[in-house]
């Protein structure tokens, strides 16, 4: 009886044992959170602000058409372009390097031509598919600057129409206004076939008063998305005048006896 009962107070104080054992081992493994690798550990909080954005641009072009006026002339013109925006503020910094410079000052070299910055503010009215932007921007270019503001509307329907217009504030007084139309046709998978246009009109007290509709222009490129950020686009474009009077006014402003232009380029585009 006594064997009996020690082998019984054996075989319970071996299960106990044996409990306590596995409860021992559990606690070994179980991981306190506040001892987790940085990298297992579940953030407290986004490292950015959610809303805040940053596109870095870059664009090799033919020439340098601007509202009609050719900038640049039998050169490799380079757009370096890099926006931030939070909760529809934006800014823009963008420059024109002319790799052979037409002008009379530094004739055939390299030349920064012009820096321009933007400053501007969008948001949208859902009910009407309307969204807007209104801006300020400063262009400086050798050797003078200047200074616009401009107000945009859009609509967020077939061919996105949008009207923009700037008010020209420092040298003179101009008013340039400008209508588009855009539309985005997918080609395979996520490419697309981007095309658009725009026609102007210029009301320019400055110097000799300009009234008249001034420059149209259209494109289509190809927007080929390299991964989720980056993407490359081949693109065309055709500038020709509006009225005999625009007509004579650009080709009097520009590098070349010319009033209309083909021109066209590549363009990388990174968006994060």
């Amino acid at each position: 009886m006594k064997a009996s009962l020690r082998v019984l107070s054996l075989s319970f104080l071996l299960v106990v044992g044996m409990g306590l054992g596995t409860y021992s081992q559990a606690q070994d493994v179980a991981v306190d959170p506040a001892c987790l690798p940085a990298e297992v550990s579940k953030p407290t909080g986004k490292m950015i602000p959610e809303d805040l954005t940053a596109d870095l641009n870059v664009s090799f072009y033919s020439q340098y058409i601007w509202r009609g006026y050719e900038l640049s002339r039998g050169s490799l013109v380079i757009f370096p372009s890099m926006t931030v925006g939070y909760k529809g503020f934006a800014v823009n910094l963008w420059a024109d390097l002319d790799t052979r410079f037409a002008g009379s000052d530094n004739h055939g070299k390299f030349r920064l031509q012009e820096t321009d910055v933007t400053v501007s503010y969008s948001n949208a009215v859902e009910p009407w598919k309307l969204n807007y932007t209104v801006g300020w921007i400063l262009y400086n270019y050798q050797p003078a600057q200047n200074q616009e503001l401009f107000l945009s509307l859009g609509l967020d329907t077939i061919l996105k129409p949008t009207f923009t217009v700037y008010n020209e504030i420092e040298i003179g007084q101009a008013w340039y206004f400008s209508l588009g139309v855009s539309h985005s046709f997918p080609v395979n998978q996520d490419w697309s076939l981007d095309v658009g246009g725009w026609v102007s009109y210029l009301h320019d007290k400055s110097d000799n008063t300009f009234a008249n509709f001034h420059d149209g222009n259209i494109s289509a490129g190809l927007k080929i998305p390299l991964n989720n950020y980056l993407s490359v686009k081949p693109n065309i474009q055709y500038s020709f005048p509006l009225s005999g009077d625009a007509s004579r006014e650009i080709r009097g402003l520009s590098f070349s006896d010319s009033n209309n232009f083909v021109y066209g380029g590549i363009i990388f585009d990174l968006a994060i």
